[in-house]
């Protein structure tokens, strides 16, 4: 029996044509709720920083940074990841000699360490309904000898990337755009914080559903007694789902649900 459903956000809660999370998605999540089954996002945002109309969905669990922080719905940290002084040390300075953008994923803010112009979803996200409060300026790059943090953010020159970083035994670099990545712990993944979850709730894999579109929902989805594929999903994740449902814009969450009898149409 279902308990937990966890969502994947852009291309899945989040229709990218149309920026916007569809009505029907929010009506059935709505009463899947309301019928008892814990709701979980599973992004590569923050958990302070998934905006106004995710944080209107109302979650009752974050999966953020990938896996990295375990958070509920009322922001309280769960659980962390965090990268080693060493690791840090390391992609700053692979950072400075590449004139690289720059942020870094901590458990308050993220903090903009260099080259914000390179940072492509910075200014997006920034006039998006997430806004400006959890990006911090930080020039004198400093941030990290407090704490530690969970992720990074590096826009850099693949071929430099791939000089320094590749089969990188600590660090993986999971590129997201032309020369965009999220730097994390090898073997940091989404699946890794659903499992924490699991265990701190008591619940077995058998009792969820996950549902994404993209490479980084792979662990997570073959993590899950049930996977779902949405209609727009790379073919690698339709391959390896128990169900596929129609896109992000034509009502594929709703749809998924009723199928699963989570929903009634």
């Amino acid at each position: 029996m279902l308990k937990l459903l966890v969502f994947d956000v852009d291309g899945t809660l989040y229709d990218l044509k149309n920026h916007e999370i569809p009505s029907s998605c929010q009506k059935a999540i709505a009463q899947a709720k309301q019928n008892g089954l814990i709701f979980v996002i599973a992004t590569g945002r923050t958990h302070y920083g998934l905006g106004a109309a995710l944080n209107a969905l109302n979650p009752d669990y974050i999966l953020a940074v990938n896996g990295a922080v375990v958070a509920d719905g009322q922001g309280r940290v769960l659980a962390h990841h965090d990268l080693t002084s060493t690791q840090v040390e390391r992609i700053n300075d692979f950072c400075h000699q590449t004139q690289a953008g720059l942020a870094w994923k901590f458990l308050d803010h993220c903090y903009i360490y260099q080259y914000p112009e390179k940072i492509d979803w910075l200014q997006p996200q920034k006039e998006s309904d997430i806004g400006s409060e959890p990006f911090v300026d930080c020039p004198a790059q400093d941030r990290h000898q407090l704490d530690l943090p969970q992720s990074a953010s590096v826009h850099a020159d693949p071929k430099a990337v791939e000089a320094v970083f590749n089969k990188d035994p600590e660090l993986a670099f999971l590129r997201y755009s032309e020369d965009g990545y999220d730097v994390v712990q090898r073997g940091m993944n989404k699946a890794v914080g659903l499992q924490e979850l699991l265990d701190q709730l008591g619940f077995t894999c058998n009792e969820v559903a996950a549902f994404g579109d993209n490479y980084n929902d792979i662990e997570m989805l073959k993590l899950a007694g049930t996977a779902v594929a949405m209609g727009n999903a790379v073919d690698e994740v339709k391959q390896l789902a128990d169900y596929v449902t129609s896109s992000t814009d034509q009502d594929g969450i709703a749809r998924a649900l009723i199928h699963l009898g989570c929903v009634k149409a």
